[in-house]
């Protein structure tokens, strides 16, 4: 037979072979190893690809590229690799990164697959309601005010001067100002002789001259506008860490509830608080915890960033928990859809534990949003109606591990909502610490919210 005449079955002969290949169980295995994995130090995982006996030696899994420092040069790698009847096990050594490779005849690569290897950790979970005063770096322009002139017209000086809601002021005629009084101050003193700011706008620095008009209201001269200094609210402690004396809370970042812009820090503080009551969700409705500021009590601490996963500072006091005096922390890939619990306080100062659902997991979330969360435990339903305000930092734990905190909630049905993991705030908690490297690759109201 001619080649001209077999070629168009030669074709479907070879997609048929490949196919063929491809439902081959012990190829098929290998074809959807991952590309990518993440092991806790003393974590092992396992891969089976049950060859035949007289195949199975002509199979080995390498570690090709183990990490490099160039302080350091080439390191012992953060992985060993041991086969046993069949079955490779990967075993975590110690932190870093390599790359295992299964090969064919120990030379022709087939599959190979980049591991990170994580330190194990502890930290002291919170679930403790705490009190948050935060004063922003400049001062917020959340309105604009009217003034009323002599001839009984209303302006509205720094609106018409190009000034923003959400912009901060900073500095005025070159002198920082750090609270309304202040700014108030310097502008009745300046009367109607220009006056010049100096205002942040989404990172950016402007500055705007504009001239204070006299208000026969107040009987001093003013620009027109609503601003604010500092915000407090009520929210929960997600978890503390005694090896650096850092601790994390709320899971989201706080904003102006007004401008909805984020406020960077001037200076901030935590307290305990006490909650006094609560007013259950309903959907369309968030619930909240009503609470109040205890000063005399056990926690403490400054407020040194405010991030999209929540608020990071400092204490010196030993932050204790009557649960569970310390938690393994449980990394992205050993959260797993099923029961946990949450830490969280419903009455008083008490942390109660309560059950949850994880229903689903996103490694890819953002913003807070790495796990769908449901209220499940029938005491918590009956008192709040799920997740409210001010339950955003509650601890999420599963198997006795700390996994994440609770966020948002779901504005249409309060007993779900979201979680972020330990890896994203531990991560963020990290930047900037002498103490500690990074952990892994992978608003006035918002204080109330679990948005």
């Amino acid at each position: 037979m001619q080649y001209s005449k077999i070629k168009p079955y030669l074709g479907l002969i070879l997609a048929a072979a490949f196919i063929a290949i491809c439902f081959n169980p012990q190829i098929k295995t290998i074809l959807t190893l991952p590309k990518q994995q993440t092991l806790v130090v003393g974590q092992s995982s396992q891969i089976s690809i049950k060859l035949p006996r007289h195949i199975d030696s002509k199979f080995d899994m390498q570690v090709v590229r183990p990490a490099f420092s160039y302080l350091e040069g080439n390191q012992d790698a953060p992985v060993s690799i041991h086969k046993k009847d069949g079955i490779f096990e990967i075993l975590a050594l110690k932190p870093g990164q390599a790359s295992v490779c299964l090969n064919l005849f120990g030379h022709i690569p087939l599959k190979a697959i980049a591991v990170e290897t994580l330190a194990p950790k502890q930290v002291v979970p919170g679930g403790h309601s705490i009190g948050v005063v935060l004063q922003s770096k400049g001062i917020m322009v959340v309105g604009y005010a009217p003034i009323v002139n002599s001839g009984g017209d209303k302006i509205y000086p720094a609106k018409e001067q190009g000034i923003q809601l959400g912009d901060s002021i900073q500095k005025a005629n070159g002198i920082e100002v750090k609270n309304e009084q202040q700014l108030a101050d310097i502008i009745d003193n300046q009367k109607d002789a220009p006056l010049t700011l100096e205002i942040s706008r989404k990172g950016k620095i402007l500055g705007v001259d504009i001239q204070g008009i006299y208000c026969s209201d107040t009987n001093r001269y003013r620009i027109g506008l609503f601003i604010r200094d500092s915000i407090v609210g009520v929210g929960t402690m997600s978890f503390w860490d005694p090896a650096t004396n850092e601790f994390a809370a709320l899971g989201h970042i706080i904003s102006d509830n007004d401008t909805q812009q984020s406020i960077e820090v001037g200076k901030g503080r935590i307290v305990a608080a006490e909650v006094r009551n609560i007013k259950p969700g309903a959907p369309g409705r968030p619930g909240e915890k009503i609470g109040v500021f205890d000063e005399k009590g056990d926690l403490g601490g400054s407020i040194v960033k405010n991030t999209n996963v929540g608020i990071f500072g400092s204490s010196q006091r030993t932050l204790a928990n009557p649960l569970l005096s310390l938690a393994d922390v449980a990394y992205a890939h050993q959260v797993r859809a099923g029961g946990a619990k949450i830490f969280t306080v419903v009455n008083g100062e008490d942390i109660e534990e309560f059950d949850i659902e994880i229903e689903k997991t996103n490694s890819r979330g953002s913003e807070g949003k790495n796990m769908v969360i449901r209220v499940t435990d029938p005491e918590l339903l009956a008192l709040t109606g799920g997740i409210v305000q001010g339950m955003s930092g509650s601890p999420i734990l599963q198997d006795n591990k700390i996994v994440g905190v609770v966020t948002h909630v779901f504005l249409n049905d309060p007993t779900r909502g979201y979680g972020i993991y330990m890896d994203n705030m531990l991560a963020e908690m990290g930047q900037n610490s002498p103490n500690r490297k990074k952990i892994s690759t992978n608003y006035y109201k918002p204080l109330l919210k679990v948005k």
